[in-house]
C-alpha cells in the first residue's frame, strides 16, 4: 500500500476511534449530588432511594441513549454544611440539596417562615403554599439564578420543637439559658431572653454533651438521627411551624447543557420530591417519637395562652426583615404578606399576623 494512503487510512481509523469514544462518553452524563447531611435524614434518603433511581428509570424507559452516573457526595464528604450552596455554584457539585436557613445572606427572601413563626399549616398545606407564594413572587427563584442555580423544587420540614436538658414551661424558662441555632432560626428567641448560639444541627449532639449550649431547636424527624435527644431529653413542642426548609438545584451552566429530554425527566421526577418527604417524615415521626420516650425524652405540649405569650413578647422580627428586604431592592413586604394572606386563607387561629 501507498504510504501517504497507509497514513492516512490510520489517521482515518485513529479519528474514527476518537470520535466513537467521544460518542460514547457523551451518553453518561456525570452529576454529582452534594448534601450537608447524611442518607439517615429524610430529604437526603428520599433523593438517594427514591429520586436518582426514578430518574434513571424514566431516562432507561424513555429510548434515548443517554445514563446518568451519579456521584453521591453526602454528610460534608465534599464541603461543609455552611458551603454546600457555594459548591453548586462554582459547579464543584452539579445538583444541589441545599438548607435554607444556613443561606441568610444569599437566599433571604427564603426565611419567610422562619422569620414569620407559629404558623399553622400542615405540611402538605405548606407545600402549596410555597408553590403559590413563588407563582406571586418570582424573585424567590430568582435569588437562586443570581448565584449560578436553577430552582427546580422546594422542600418541607416538620416544625422545629424545642429540645433542652431543662424542663421548658413558660418562656420564661428560657432567660439567660444557651440555645443553639442553625442560621435564621435563632430568630426564635428574640426577645425570649435566652443567649443564642450559632451552630448547625450535626453538631447539635456533640455541643450539649459538651456544655456549649443547652438546647437546639429541630425536628423530631432531625433530632432522631443526629442524637439531638440523646443530650437533651426535654422535647416541648412550641408550635413554631412547618418551614419550607430545603430545595433541589442544578447549576445553571449545568442544567443549559443538560439535553432537553434529561431536564424534563428531572422535572417530573422531582414534581413528588416534596410529598415523598412528607410521607416518610409523617411515618417516622411516629416511630421516632416511640424511640425516644424509650429513650426517657419527657415530651411536654405548651398551651396555646403560653405560646401567644412568647409569640406576642417578641419584636416583630417579620416586619423588620421585610424592611431590611425592602433596603436591599427585595421584595420583603410582597414575601410577608404572601405568606401571611395564604395562612389567613386556611382560615385556622393564628397565634400572631406579623404583616400587622
Amino acid at each position: 500500500m501507498d504510504r501517504n494512503l497507509r497514513g492516512t487510512a490510520v489517521a482515518t481509523l485513529a479519528l474514527a476511534i476518537a470520535s466513537s469514544a467521544a460518542f460514547a462518553e457523551a451518553k453518561t452524563i456525570k452529576l454529582t449530588v452534594i448534601a450537608p447531611a447524611p442518607p439517615t435524614v429524610t430529604y437526603v434518603k428520599i433523593t438517594k432511594e427514591k429520586l436518582l433511581p426514578d430518574i434513571d428509570k424514566r431516562l432507561a424507559a424513555s429510548g434515548q441513549d443517554l445514563k446518568i452516573e451519579w456521584i453521591q457526595a453526602y454528610a460534608q464528604s465534599l464541603a461543609l454544611a455552611h458551603e454546600t450552596f457555594e459548591a453548586v455554584t462554582e459547579n464543584i457539585a452539579q445538583v444541589g440539596l441545599i438548607v435554607k436557613n444556613f443561606e441568610e445572606s444569599k437566599l433571604p427572601l427564603e426565611q419567610y417562615a422562619q422569620i414569620a413563626p407559629f404558623g399553622t399549616a400542615t405540611m402538605a398545606q405548606m407545600n402549596v403554599i410555597d408553590r403559590n407564594m413563588r407563582a406571586k413572587v418570582p424573585a424567590m427563584n430568582e435569588q437562586y439564578a443570581k448565584h449560578g442555580q436553577h430552582f427546580v423544587i422546594g422542600g418541607i420540614s416538620p416544625s422545629y420543637e424545642l429540645f433542652t436538658t431543662f424542663p421548658v414551661r413558660t418562656v420564661a424558662d428560657l432567660k439567660g439559658r444557651k440555645i443553639g441555632s442553625s442560621g435564621s432560626l435563632g430568630q426564635f428567641f428574640r426577645g425570649t431572653g435566652a443567649v443564642v448560639v450559632n451552630s448547625a444541627m450535626v453538631e447539635s449532639y456533640t455541643s450539649i454533651r459538651n456544655g456549649v449550649y443547652e438546647g437546639y431547636p429541630i425536628s423530631i424527624a432531625l433530632a432522631f438521627p443526629f442524637r439531638t435527644y440523646q443530650a437533651a431529653k426535654n422535647y416541648t413542642e412550641v408550635g413554631f411551624g412547618v418551614i419550607s426548609s430545603t430545595a433541589l438545584t442544578v447549576n445553571t451552566d449545568t442544567w443549559k447543557s443538560l439535553p432537553d429530554v434529561v431536564r424534563k425527566i428531572f422535572e417530573e421526577a422531582t414534581a413528588s420530591w416534596p410529598t415523598d418527604q412528607i410521607a416518610m417524615d409523617d411515618a417516622r415521626i411516629a416511630t421516632f417519637t416511640a424511640n425516644m420516650k424509650k429513650d426517657g425524652v419527657t415530651f411536654y405540649e405548651m398551651p396555646l395562652a403560653e405560646r401567644k405569650r412568647w409569640a406576642t413578647m417578641m419584636p416583630n422580627i417579620a416586619k423588620e426583615w421585610a424592611e431590611a428586604q425592602e433596603s436591599r431592592g427585595l421584595p420583603g413586604r410582597a414575601v410577608l404578606t404572601a405568606y401571611m394572606d395564604e395562612l389567613r386563607a386556611l382560615k385556622t387561629e393564628m397565634i400572631r399576623e406579623w404583616d400587622k
